[in-house]
């Protein structure tokens, strides 16, 4: 292990971030959804609980499928202690390969669906604790058992944001919000919550980012001290979620120098209590296996390897679901779906354009400008449709929105519109992209196909040319190619022994 990785050991324990809780439940890890970190979420119907999950914004899957690491016979005897630590090395090592190969990964607030018993249970149990609150306050004399104990999570969530060296405003905290001072007061029925709350606010408000000033401001405005100790409490968890989001940020660059071997070490964790862990993985390098030369003299050789590995990562972005996921992609399960989703839109969207603009409609020249809004108004049509039964309803609004574009562009050079035999012939070839088997999106498919492999295939970054009649759609294949090429080489490198051992004894 590097100097740089021992020196940042907290984070490759699973320390990411000091928001976030280790999963102590078994987890599928062939279930990318289940492995997002969550913020501290308490079971008391107290106010620390009012807000909704703290996730990272991702796509979650929601397949009931067999685990990929679980063979058909289970270990002989395998402690359950082993089990829970082996769950808890795969979800840190999600976490930490999430954080390293997404520049975008981040935390924030997800509250639960309307009408689900969770929301229905958790509003009950928040309003019947305000509802207590406000009681204990009517009271003559008024209690304020509650009150002392918002009064001391308050403290806590307030120092949880600061930093280490921001001594001075933690002393200033705990003398502030005593807790000894402020039962005191109470019993000598002069706490003015008011004066607190004044205090509080002034502090959030120097403590929050930006973006929450205006929840600030619609504090400062609140009187009733039943719902301004709620809208406290509702803001402190925002707060605390952006704290997480920046502890991530300057973590990152930590997290991606050790993740790698950090990774490689929790997996070989897992695969500790898991028979044959790799058998998927094994599949599918052996699908993409190549007969090398004749005159090879070692057919395993570690020229073979490379190629194996492009062909078997290409095959992620044409995944034939009858095949079970190889266990060593596990975690990017679902990125490797949004990519096939994406450059299946691509591939729709540049067959669009391919088939209706690249004919004799009477422009006199169709401008980039042009061609770009003909995209971005198809795309909005097009939605997320992908099947052919999508397609299938979708494309003659497409068709319709194209032939539209066309003729606002004849009319605004004094042209003639299109007639309706041409309106006929391109709605006809836009429809007929529903069918998998049409030429033009075999062939736009495989100049996507061509240029992605060969991404992956230099050994050393260098510029590549966007597929021909894809220049349209340069940014957005950029784009993919970017994050495939990432995850590749940091998947490349956590398991490159995994990989030639599977490869050599293929032989």
């Amino acid at each position: 292990m590097s100097e740089e990785c021992n020196a940042n050991k907290t984070a490759s324990e699973g320390d990411l971030n000091p928001n976030m809780k280790e999963v102590s439940e078994p987890v599928d890890i062939s279930k990318p959804g289940s492995l997002h970190a969550k913020s501290d979420d308490k079971a008391e119907c107290g106010p620390s609980s009012s807000s909704g999950e703290a996730t990272p914004k991702r796509i979650r899957t929601t397949s009931q499928s067999a685990p990929a690491f679980i063979s058909a016979s289970p270990p002989g005897f395998v402690s359950l202690e082993e089990i829970m630590k082996a769950a808890n090395s795969v979800s840190k090592m999600a976490l930490a390969h999430d954080i390293a190969v997404d520049d975008d990964f981040h935390l924030e607030k997800v509250d639960l669906p309307n009408g689900s018993i969770q929301k229905t249970i958790k509003d009950i149990a928040h309003k019947a604790f305000w509802d207590l609150l406000k009681e204990e306050f009517e009271e003559d004399p008024p209690k304020y058992d509650r009150a002392l104990t918002l009064l001391e999570e308050i403290k806590e969530w307030l120092l949880s944001l600061l930093l280490p060296h921001q001594t001075r405003t933690q002393q200033e905290i705990k003398d502030k919000l005593d807790t000894d001072l402020i039962r005191q007061q109470i019993e000598a029925e002069t706490l003015d919550l008011h004066s607190y709350s004044q205090y509080i606010i002034s502090l959030m408000a120097k403590l929050c980012a930006p973006g929450r000033d205006e929840k600030i401001r619609e504090l400062t405005a609140m009187r009733d001290i039943v719902p301004l100790y709620k809208g406290i409490f509702e803001t402190l968890e925002l707060m605390r979620i952006d704290m997480a989001n920046f502890t991530i940020r300057m973590s990152r660059p930590h997290i991606a120098a050790c993740s790698v071997e950090y990774e490689r070490s929790k997996f070989e964790d897992y695969l500790k209590i898991t028979p044959d862990g790799l058998r998927h993985t094994r599949e599918w390098l052996h699908r993409n296996r190549k007969e090398t030369s004749q005159s090879s003299a070692n057919p395993t050789s570690v020229q073979i390897i490379p190629s194996i590995l492009v062909d078997a990562f290409m095959e992620l972005l044409c995944w034939d679901d009858s095949h079970s996921w190889p266990e060593t992609v596990a975690v990017d399960e679902q990125r490797f779906s949004e990519m096939r989703q994406k450059l299946k839109g691509i591939q729709i969207l540049s067959s669009v354009i391919l088939v209706s603009l690249n004919r004799d409609i009477g422009l006199q020249q169709a401008s980039p400008e042009f061609r770009n809004s003909v995209k971005e108004h198809a795309a909005v049509v097009l939605g997320n449709a992908r099947s052919p039964t999508e397609l299938e309803n979708v494309l003659p609004n497409v068709g319709a929105q194209v032939v539209e574009d066309i003729n606002k562009a004849l009319k605004s050079q004094g042209t003639p519109e299109l007639s309706e035999d041409t309106k006929k012939l391109i709605n006809a070839e836009i429809m007929a992209l529903r069918d998998p088997g049409n030429r033009v999106m075999e062939i736009i498919h495989s100049r996507i196909m061509d240029f992605l492999k060969q991404v992956i295939s230099n050994e050393v970054a260098r510029p590549t040319q966007i597929p021909m009649g894809l220049s349209l759609f340069k940014s957005e294949i950029a784009g993919v190619a970017g994050r495939f090429a990432r995850l590749v080489s940091h998947n490349r490198a956590v398991f490159a022994q995994h990989y030639a051992n599977l490869i050599q004894d293929q032989a």
